[in-house]
């Protein structure tokens, strides 16, 4: 008998082959969020779940689906995944910590060079019928050299940003409760500051912390009042790091510069103020902002190997083993399935 594996939705074949190896494999009916009750029709005796940052497993859907044995996300954060209540049943919960850093990198770059440079009003003026010719004050933005860029987080993402920020001649400062050790901070020539100082230093801030009810809505009004009015802010983590609210008063009021974002507070499902869209004004701003929709990791590559990864962490819980992605600690038990 195979275990038996319930993916919540479509994901890249290269893992689902991997899991059919030794695994009856199931997938959600329809490439979508599913609903709880819906997730736990389909994984109700699976000995695995796969599950995506669209989709919730609270304390719920873990005692409805009483044989898992692991849940694992496809990504790196597990704020939507009720980690306690996985533990306390003996399921492992797992991430692919390393695989997103680069790609989402690449996107905070790009992210900022678009705010910086305004390409999307460019865009947009040259598909409104308008002569693309050259014109002394036409869209002017600014250069990246010499202006401060503030990471407000440095994991791996924040650094694989400070090296891409390096190229372009900017100067760099972090704020994190967790410094980088001497070595590391001169080999990457950046310098940790508090979050106060940095907010009124920096030119461009961006947001890589994850999301806890510590870095909820921090930046909020308040902190943003202290930015300058000239500053950029670029959010490549967790829409609801930010009071989406707040900044598009900032934007509107021109107290902020620009807001770019891959992220969005709708998305956050453990958030109790969760909005049910994005948040209008923010989408009025159209000549400061811009916007892409959760595509951190969205390279054919990454997602690729996402997928292989995601499935060695099940198979490895399956056999017993603790998974090379594993967030939590749980008792060992004896695989009893035959493959």
């Amino acid at each position: 008998m195979k275990w038996k594996v319930a993916v919540a939705r479509w994901m890249p074949p290269d893992g689902i082959e991997r899991l059919m190896s030794s695994c009856r494999v199931v997938v959600g009916p329809e490439d979508r969020p599913l609903p709880g009750e819906e997730i736990v029709r389909l994984a109700r005796d699976a000995d695995a779940l796969v599950c995506f940052v669209s989709d919730a497993i609270d304390e719920t859907v873990v005692a409805g689906c009483p044989r898992l044995k692991v849940v694992a996300s496809f990504g790196k954060g597990y704020d939507n995944i009720d980690v306690d209540a996985c533990t306390t049943r003996g399921i492992w919960v797992t991430i692919i910590p390393d695989l997103l850093t680069e790609p989402t990198a690449d996107l905070a770059m790009g992210l900022l060079l678009a705010l910086c440079r305004k390409v999307v009003p460019g865009d947009v003026f040259v598909r409104s019928g308008q002569l693309p010719v050259w014109h002394p004050t036409r869209l002017l933005g600014h250069t990246l050299q010499g202006r401060t860029l503030g990471i407000v987080g440095m994991g791996a993402i924040g650094q694989a940003v400070a090296r891409r920020a390096h190229g372009f001649g900017m100067r760099i400062q972090y704020a994190d409760p967790n410094p980088l050790p001497p070595g590391l901070e001169e080999a990457l020539g950046v310098s940790c500051r508090p979050l106060a100082s940095l907010l009124q230093d920096a030119d461009v801030v961006l947001l890589a912390l994850p999301l806890t009810q510590a870095s909820s809505r921090l930046m909020d009004a308040r902190r943003l009042a202290t930015m300058k009015p000239t500053a950029l802010l670029v959010n490549v983590c967790r829409g609801s790091v930010v009071d989406e609210e707040a900044v598009a008063e900032a934007l509107g009021a021109n107290r902020l510069a620009g807001y770019a974002a891959d992220v969005f507070a709708v998305e956050d499902q453990e958030e109790l103020l969760r909005p049910a869209a994005v948040a209008e004004g923010l989408l009025r701003a159209r000549d400061r902002t811009v916007f892409t929709p959760h595509l951190g990791s969205a390279t054919l590559e990454t997602r690729r190997a996402l997928s292989l990864a995601v499935a060695e962490n099940v198979l490895s819980a399956l056999r017993g083993e603790r998974p090379p992605g594993a967030v939590n600690h749980v008792l060992p038990w004896v695989a009893s399935h035959s493959t």
